[in-house]
Parts: structure tokens; sequence; C-alpha cells
């Protein structure tokens, strides 16, 4: 059973091999359009069925950002395994994504979003910026902005993407996505609602393109299986994600561009 996300991912894939440009960033040649959105549903996880999206990794990724913390086994301990690319020599990270959260000049972004949903769920202002141009990270976010809104008991949320690796990075940017937005309601009592993810620049490496094939097979070949649940439970610092129903065996290795 394709999912709408899956669907979404499948015809922003053959737009870039359409009407895709070619250009050539830092990480090599690629095929890339300027502006697409994504919507994604509560009810439905957006995980991928034509290939194995390893979400536990991302659940620990998020909260390893949700703890703040600087270093490659700070990461792994809440069982992300895949940050050490970017680790300095002695271990540490230069995570804009967990420092922006906590400390934005000051300012800790995710204690104050909590505490005005809950106080004035109103308000237009239920915003996190990650976009620092002062910042020397290694990695600076390719996400650079959250923005909520509450509507009729249900938490919203626009997800602002300056740059998406579409067969790496967003494959698992979705659920990245949806999994923010549930652990947001969780904490803060609300129904979660609609995610749209608004994208800039949305690429396809060279090096990909014969793997992209390999996906698009899978997706059409994958038996028909249990729609995914997830269940999420707790604070923003020690919430927990199972997900049941999620099974694909076609597992595509995209190579990583650092």
């Amino acid at each position: 059973m394709v999912s709408s996300a899956e669907l979404q991912y499948l015809k922003l894939i053959e737009l870039i091999k359409d009407q895709g440009g070619a250009s050539h960033p830092t990480k090599g040649t690629c095929l890339s359009i300027f502006g697409h959105t994504l919507i994604l549903q509560p009810e439905e996880v957006p995980l991928l069925q034509g290939r194995k999206i390893f979400y536990k990794g991302l659940v620990g990724e998020l909260r390893a950002f949700m703890a703040d913390e600087t270093t490659v086994e700070g990461f792994k301990k809440h069982g992300c395994p895949f940050w050490g690319a970017w680790a300095n020599d002695d271990g540490t990270l230069d995570v804009d994504y967990a420092r922006l959260l906590h400390n934005f000049n000051g300012i800790n972004q995710l204690r104050d979003l909590v505490y005005e949903l809950k106080k004035k769920p109103d308000s237009r202002k239920h915003i996190i910026s990650l976009w620092d141009p002062s910042s020397k990270a290694k990695q600076v976010p390719c996400v650079i902005s959250y923005q909520w809104n509450v509507e009729n008991g249900r938490l919203n949320m626009i997800w602002t993407q300056r740059s998406a690796d579409v067969m790496i990075g967003l494959a698992s940017d979705m659920f990245s996505a949806w999994l923010l937005n549930q652990v947001i309601a969780s904490a803060t009592g609300y129904k979660a609602g609609t995610v749209i993810m608004n994208i800039g620049d949305a690429h396809i490496y060279k090096e990909h393109f014969e793997q992209v094939d390999d996906y698009v097979t899978g997706v059409w070949t994958a038996p028909a299986l249990m729609k995914p649940t997830c269940k999420v439970e707790g604070g923003i610092f020690d919430f927990t994600c199972e997900v049941e129903g999620y099974h694909p065996d076609n597992i595509v290795n995209f190579k990583l561009l650092v």
C-alpha cells in the first residue's frame, strides 16, 4: 500500500528527472528544481515502502537534538549512529539543529515554544528559527524554520527547508518532520495535525541516478503490508516512538556525499 506521502515523493522524483536543471554545487553534479511542497497527514506515517528507512536512528536523532547533545557518543546514546560523518577529531559535533533550539542569542526557542503554545494558542509567533548567518558549523541546517498553529485543538506545522537531497535526506526528513509535530503535540496536549513541508532547492545527485530506478521498481513490487502506525508518548525531553507494521525488504543504498 503506497501512502499519499510516498506518492508525492515519487512525483517529485519524476518532476526533477523531467524538468530539473543541471547544477554543480560543492558535492557534485545534480538535477534540481526550486520550490516544492509536500503535505503529510497526521494519521499516516510517512515511511517509504519502496526502500527501507531506518527510522529508529531518526527517532534517536530528534531525541539527541532535544537533549542538546554535542558529541557523537551523545547521539549514539539516544540511538542515532550516523552523525559521525560530521564530527570533529575529538568526537564533538557542531550541531546547529541542537544548539539553536536551546540557545539562539540567549533564547531557549524550544522551551519558549512549548510555553507559548499552551498559554497563547492563537498567537502567530509559534516559530523556531534554525538559520544563523554567523554560524561556522561544519553542517549548517538544511531546515531553516518551523512554524506552528493551533486550529480546533489540532497542531499544524510548516517545515521550511532550504535544501533537500531527495534520495538521502528527504526520504528521512519526511518522517522527521511528521515525528517532530507528533512530539510537540504530545508535549502541549494538542492532537497532531497536518505538516506542510516547503522545500527550496530539491535535487538528485548524479551518483544516485542508477539507484533511483531501483527504488522506483521497489515501490511497485513491494508486497501489501499492514499500514504503519506510530505511538508517541512523553514530553519533548523524554519521548518514545514505536512504529508497527513497517517491514519493507528493499534496501537501496545511496552514497552519502559529505
